[in-house]
């Protein structure tokens, strides 16, 4: 398969490149962020993206559903640290081929891309343990806002970054807010770290 690696940290993407080429597989290109993948899968051709969720900026979840709806082939398996099993729904729902936990072993992640390369979606065992016993419910949006938070970024840049209103970002914010039971940034990000939704 022609893959894409996307993940931030150079170690482990290379030893994931190490253990892909092992087993016939062509990596064509390694990213550092979900604007990049964005850009490169207009331009080549590619089987499988391999993203880590946890990319500098955010985005992976907009990457994901930005791949899907225009290239239909293109598998995405996404690898995260994050152990929220309403992340992991959202994920699922945004049309993930494959989620594994970052925790998972070499064979399990040879074993998914064999099984999404012959047209089945992989969800490890673990992540669906997670989904079992969610805590609070959000939304697939609430959770790229709650990922811009987390990199620090204001309402404008958030605003920005996901092409909604200012408006519409106070929105998520305040259902954030509610959901987790906080009241300011500084409670969020210990509750959300807490039910597992951040693995920093």
């Amino acid at each position: 398969m022609q893959i894409i690696l996307v993940d931030d940290h150079i170690i482990f993407r290379q030893g994931l490149k190490l253990l892909l080429e092992a087993e016939g597989h062509e990596i064509i290109a390694e990213l550092e962020s979900a604007e990049a993948l964005i850009s490169k899968v207009q331009e080549v051709t590619v089987d499988l993206v391999l993203l880590d969720y946890r990319i500098p900026g955010g985005g992976s979840i907009t990457a994901l559903e930005y791949i899907k709806k225009r290239y239909e082939k293109i598998k995405v398996f996404v690898l995260t640290g994050v152990t929220s099993g309403n992340l992991y729904k959202a994920l699922i729902s945004s049309h993930a081929d494959g989620v594994l936990m970052k925790m998972g072993s070499a064979d399990e992640l040879l074993a998914a891309i064999d099984a999404m390369n012959s047209g089945e979606r992989y969800i490890s065992k673990m992540v669906l343990e997670k989904i079992s016993h969610e805590g609070a419910e959000l939304t697939s949006r609430e959770l790229q806002v709650l990922d811009l938070i987390f990199e620090g970024l204001n309402n404008s840049k958030i605003a920005e970054r996901l092409t909604i209103s200012n408006k519409t970002v106070d929105k998520h914010r305040t259902s954030l807010m509610r959901k987790l039971d906080v009241s300011n940034v500084v409670e969020l990000m210990h509750v959300a770290r807490q039910q597992g939704y951040l693995d920093d």
